[in-house]
């Protein structure tokens, strides 16, 4: 036999629609029956004699409960069979049809063994033909109803959720073209970063080759954590802030001054995952917004808060300069993470006389994790 052929086998397909029903359809199926059931008792007492209304209810709903668990089986089986088809039709009509019939069927065969053969009521005057012709357009008719009811819900979910994917795609491939355009930015700014470096050490090494050699060592550090990550589109705390150490020192030998600089990352923090070049240009807004103060400091710290990761950049002795161009310097920033994190990214600027705090907030992710 064919695996094609075994796989179409009603073995199978019985087992995999088996598989496939949640616990809940087998529930609500319970409660469908339990409805039809005491509605059928309600409107024997009230248009007909019983003489036994428990008795009367256990036979009604027995009777709806077979085909309602019956349609739970086959509505899964259909749900194998259609293979998430929107538009599948003839599954779920067989799954109703066959309910109604073979619950009716499984009926009529079991009540003499669970002792419901009398209900109490007129229909005992019946014959077993007139039974099944008065109860099975009513399953017929229900069945019918409670699988166009969950075909309609079904088709909805589905594409419900080929939307989403959609959307999901689409968000993917942007920030992927995010990350290539991080990429690009990385290509452009780390040859600049290099040229004016090798610039400082030409003009110091006739006047200050001692602080030219210096300033290669620092630059040799800083290259060390930078070449080995310039085209990954993913980096950490501990990487980033390694980068911005070395470029920090770097500068203080370029210029010859410098703030006072401390950098805290809290337990795990280092290890959380944040994009690249986007703590080394708040650095550098908070550098540039510090200026000449001789008094200066800037501290950086890293914590993890909940289920986020929280970076503040708090810097001492600021002239308040950078704040007027703090929209236009920042806005790519803003995009870049608007993009990458939508509305879980937050980036506050803040500060009071002559201190600055920057709070960047990103949703905590390790980074032997996939982002996305």
């Amino acid at each position: 036999m064919s695996a094609a052929a075994v796989a179409a086998s009603p073995r199978h397909l019985l087992r995999e629609g088996w598989r496939a029903i949640p616990p809940r359809h087998f529930a609500i199926a319970v409660g469908l029956a339990l409805l039809w059931g005491l509605a059928n008792t309600l409107g024997w007492a009230l248009g007909h004699d019983t003489s036994d209304i428990p008795r009367t209810a256990a036979h009604f709903v027995y009777e709806a409960l077979l085909p309602m668990l019956l349609l739970a089986v086959g509505i899964g089986i259909a749900d194998v069979v259609s293979r998430d088809d929107p538009n599948a039709v003839a599954p779920y009509a067989v799954a109703a049809i066959s309910a109604a019939i073979l619950g009716e069927i499984l009926f009529s065969a079991t009540i003499p063994l669970l002792g419901l053969t009398r209900c109490a009521c007129s229909m005992d005057r019946w014959g077993p033909g007139a039974r099944s012709a008065n109860m099975l357009p009513d399953s017929l008719l229900i069945c019918s109803f409670v699988t166009a009811g969950y075909r309609y819900w079904r088709r909805s979910s589905l594409r419900l959720a080929r939307l989403n994917a959609r959307e999901l795609t689409r968000a993917q491939l942007t920030r992927r073209t995010l990350e290539s355009r991080l990429q690009a930015m990385q290509a452009c700014i780390e040859p600049q970063f290099l040229f004016d470096t090798l610039a400082a050490v030409e003009r110091m090494h006739s006047s200050d080759p001692r602080t030219a050699a210096r300033l290669i060592d620092e630059l040799i550090i800083y290259l060390r954590a930078a070449l080995p990550h310039l085209r990954e589109s993913n980096s950490t705390v501990a990487k980033e802030s390694e980068l911005v150490h070395a470029w920090i020192n770097i500068q203080r030998l370029r210029n010859g001054r410098g703030p006072d600089f401390e950098m805290d990352l809290g337990a795990g923090a280092g290890a959380a995952s944040m994009p690249p070049m986007v703590l080394l240009p708040l650095v550098d807004y908070v550098l540039d917004d510090l200026g000449d103060a001789s008094d200066a400091s800037l501290r950086i710290t890293a914590r993890l808060v909940g289920a986020d990761l929280r970076l503040e950049l708090d810097g001492q002795g600021t002239s308040g300069a950078a704040a007027e161009r703090a929209s236009v310097k920042l806005a790519g920033l803003r995009e870049r993470l608007h993009t990458l994190y939508a509305d879980a990214a937050r980036l506050v600027l803040g500060g009071r006389g002559r201190a600055l705090r920057i709070i960047l907030e990103l949703p905590y992710e390790r980074a032997d994790r996939d982002p996305r």
